[in-house]
């Protein structure tokens, strides 16, 4: 691998890792800011166990904590987002659709192609869609190079030295 994949794949990756505790530290960092600045601000507190920041900014933060899981609690089960979201995320990914992943290649060239293969000699539909299936196989393959590299892998990991994935149509 070259020296600026190498390097735009550990950026990614530590991008990634950011991104995993994100939210949670915003939201964290939010309310301790918040509580922070509410227990400089409450003028009442003299006599009272806020009081003192040990006791007080902890109560503020508990309070800021249940604010907002309500709102997450009625964000999920009132507004049901999660649903539209996660619909989009389909909608918008093409590996739902039209292109294939390399297990899905290699599966369909160990498995269900020769079963096709077998049952196509006795019946003409099967033969025309073994036919589609080999034509969507090289289409993705020809268009992906990362596609073939990763198929290539699996096949290594099988244990075999090559696998001729589009039959004698390829050639």
């Amino acid at each position: 691998m070259a020296k600026s994949k190498r390097a735009k794949k550990w950026f990614m990756l530590q991008l990634w890792r950011l991104q995993q505790v994100a939210q949670l530290l915003t939201l964290v960092l939010l309310a301790l800011n918040l509580a922070l600045q509410v227990f400089g601000l409450i003028k009442w507190r003299e006599d009272s166990p806020l009081s003192t920041s040990y006791i007080g900014v902890p109560l503020i933060l508990l309070f800021l904590a249940m604010i907002i899981w309500t709102f997450a609690i009625i964000w999920d089960l009132r507004l049901k987002m999660w649903r539209d979201q996660a619909a989009v995320l389909v909608e918008r990914n093409p590996y739902t659709k039209e292109k294939m992943m390399s297990k899905e290649v290699v599966v369909m060239s160990l498995v269900y192609l020769p079963l096709m293969e077998k049952l196509g000699q006795n019946d003409p539909e099967i033969n025309k869609s073994l036919g589609q299936m080999k034509g969507w196989l090289r289409r993705a393959c020809a268009e992906d190079a990362v596609l073939m590299r990763d198929v290539k892998d699996i096949i290594k990991y099988l244990g075999r030295d090559e696998l001729d994935i589009l039959g004698p149509e390829k050639k």
